[in-house]
């Protein structure tokens, strides 16, 4: 059964004065500790209208794999096992020559629970409480070329081979995947309708400080959301109770951008009255995507 939400997103709280997020409380601010911007909005279940919603539209779709089991806590079975599962995933819905995946975050922990320099260090995580995409699109290059030799699968290219991947791709993406590994009950993940968002809503958050504490030296920019003005309506959505069986696909980036939706702001919420049941389970990887 259908079941929209009213729940509250913690956006970044903009000055007004022209500034960016500070880069040396990225971690406080990415976790909401710093310049809260906090409305309710109404959230939209997908649940039995899942077909309706699409990448290239949306921003976001709905699929499913098989259940299986195995540690997930285990990263070499995690990138021998899932890794090539979620592979085949989108070579099939999306068509694409080439998918790398990369990076995955396994999370156990209750929202809000840790410090904000422990956010990064930790083999299970918590899920993010600020809406936010992984990286700003002139920061895109960057991020796949320095995160996918050491992360992906067998097999996995290096920085140079990365990079002429996609600069000889007609078209390429990031894309993420995001399944639980039990039924959700709290702190589900929510998608932004790619179309609701201004550019002018995304600022970027540079991340350079927690990237070095994570041993990664890289430029990181992140794009944190804002809610611009009072008359814009952002648009949110989410899958109700949704089982280890159904996986979220969402964008990125696309390199494709005279299209409605080329990148999606994603985040959790608490749902009023889960606070006090089991932290929620999922885990989350990434895929570089060809064409």
């Amino acid at each position: 059964m259908k079941k929209d939400i009213e729940a509250v997103i913690s956006y970044w709280k903009d000055p007004g004065d022209g500034s960016r997020p500070d880069p040396e409380n990225d971690a406080e601010i990415f976790l909401g500790h710093h310049d809260e911007d906090n409305r309710k909005m109404h959230i939209t279940d997908m649940r039995d209208a899942e077909p309706n919603y699409s990448l290239d539209t949306n921003g976001f779709e709905v699929h499913s794999i098989p259940v299986k089991e195995r540690d997930w806590e285990n990263e070499e079975i995690v990138r021998t096992e899932y890794f090539g599962e979620i592979s085949d995933l989108i070579k099939r819905v999306t068509g694409a020559k080439d998918v790398i995946v990369f990076t995955s975050a396994l999370r156990g922990l209750a929202r809000g629970s840790l410090k904000p320099r422990e956010f990064g260090g930790k083999k299970v995580q918590a899920p993010s409480p600020r809406p936010h995409v992984d990286f700003s699109p002139e920061n895109a290059e960057e991020f796949v070329r320095s995160r996918i030799p050491g992360s992906a699968g067998p097999g996995a290219l290096g920085s140079a081979e990365v990079l002429a991947l996609i600069r000889n791709a007609p078209r390429w993406q990031v894309l993420g995947i995001w399944k639980p590994l039990e039924t959700v009950e709290r702190d589900p993940l929510v998608l932004i309708d790619s179309r609701s968002v201004p550019d002018s809503d995304y600022c970027d958050l540079v991340r350079d400080k927690t990237a070095k504490l994570m041993g990664r030296e890289m430029k990181w920019v992140l794009s944190m959301l804002k809610h611009g003005s009072k008359e814009e309506q952002h648009r949110w959505h989410y899958l109700s109770d949704m089982k280890p069986e159904e996986v979220l696909v969402f964008k990125h980036f696309d390199s494709k951008r005279d299209i409605p939706a080329w990148r999606c702001a994603h985040t959790s919420i608490e749902i009023p009255g889960t606070e006090n049941l089991p932290p929620r389970r999922s885990i989350d990887v990434r895929a570089l995507v060809c064409y």
